[in-house]
């Protein structure tokens, strides 16, 4: 039977590592160079929440006929999502919550990435050769007051040729996922129906402020 996953803070990984003693682990740290996408800014400032649940996202999971598995996301979740809304949005500031304080005044709205869902699979058997993984990410993106525009989930799967390290694998599939998931925020975020409409709106209140200012 497979143990239900869990995410954990990176503090929690030594009561892990101690409750898995007796047992082997397969420990896992996901980290890239993820490429810059080639797209056209939206010409928006962007607020941005990277939470303590993105930065130090730990997946923990023990599957049937073989070890308990560790598999630390943190560093890639920014190292993905950090350049890709940089590159995105003609400005970006890190900030800490919705609604924002006057210290991020000026922004147009705030995106919060959460990564919901992780999942793989390592073959147990000697004419599986793929490992897989599936990951699922949900922006949302607030009004500064706090109010919700869009939910938006984003999925990514990966997969790698399983090689004589198993972690190895794991890591190559989760970097495969996440690139896609990067491929898909970076081409598709601006084409679902709510945020066009809410960027069409940003787009008229600059104008009608430049007209005023006029």
């Amino acid at each position: 039977m497979r143990i239900a996953a869990r995410t954990l803070a990176r503090p929690a990984l030594l009561v892990t590592a101690t409750a898995m003693a007796s047992g082997c682990v397969s420990s896992v740290v996901v980290e890239s160079d993820f490429p810059t996408p080639l797209v056209e800014p939206l010409p928006v400032t962007m607020g941005v929440i990277f939470d303590d649940d993105l930065m130090n996202y730990v997946h923990v999971e023990s599957l049937p006929q073989q070890s308990a598995w560790v598999i630390d996301l943190g560093d890639a979740n920014i190292q993905l999502l950090s350049p890709l809304f940089d590159t995105m949005f003609v400005k970006t500031q890190r900030v800490d919550a919705v609604p924002v304080d006057g210290s991020a005044s000026g922004l147009d709205g705030v995106l919060q990435p959460r990564l919901e869902k992780f999942e793989f699979d390592v073959p147990v058997r000697e004419r599986d050769e793929f490992v897989e993984v599936w990951m699922q990410y949900l922006l949302t993106l607030y009004e500064p007051d706090g109010s919700v525009v869009v939910e938006w989930p984003v999925s990514g799967y990966g997969k790698a040729e399983l090689g004589r390290r198993r972690e190895d694998s794991v890591r190559r599939a989760a970097i495969v996922a996440m690139r896609e998931v990067g491929a898909t925020i970076s081409t598709k975020f601006a084409e679902q129906p709510d945020v066009s409409y809410w960027l069409q709106e940003k787009r008229n209140e600059a104008a009608l402020s430049a007209d005023l200012g006029g």
